[in-house]
């Protein structure tokens, strides 16, 4: 699935998938708040699942495209109804 969300984010910024590294902060990357919920839109529409405002309520935990590639596919899998692998509980 990150390889997927990867190659949304790189369709939108048109850069390299290789370009986005988790490390690079959203800053780095371009990405203000209208690019942002325009990725998040993006996402929602291939994968059918509303994950921008619970995005938004995370933002505090998002420190680069790592923790967005995370807390991503966390919630779908969550609207999926699996658990995370790296969950605990």
């Amino acid at each position: 699935m990150k390889s997927e969300l990867i190659a949304i984010i790189s369709g939108y910024l048109d850069v390299a998938p290789e370009e986005l590294q988790d490390y690079r902060t959203l800053e780095d990357l371009h990405i203000d708040s209208l690019d942002f919920i325009e990725i998040m839109f993006e996402i929602e529409e291939k994968y059918d699942v509303p994950v921008g405002s619970d995005i938004q309520r995370h933002r505090d935990e998002i420190h680069n495209l790592g923790d967005v590639l995370r807390l991503t596919e966390e919630l779908i899998l969550k609207d999926r109804g699996v658990q995370p692998a790296n969950a605990n509980g």
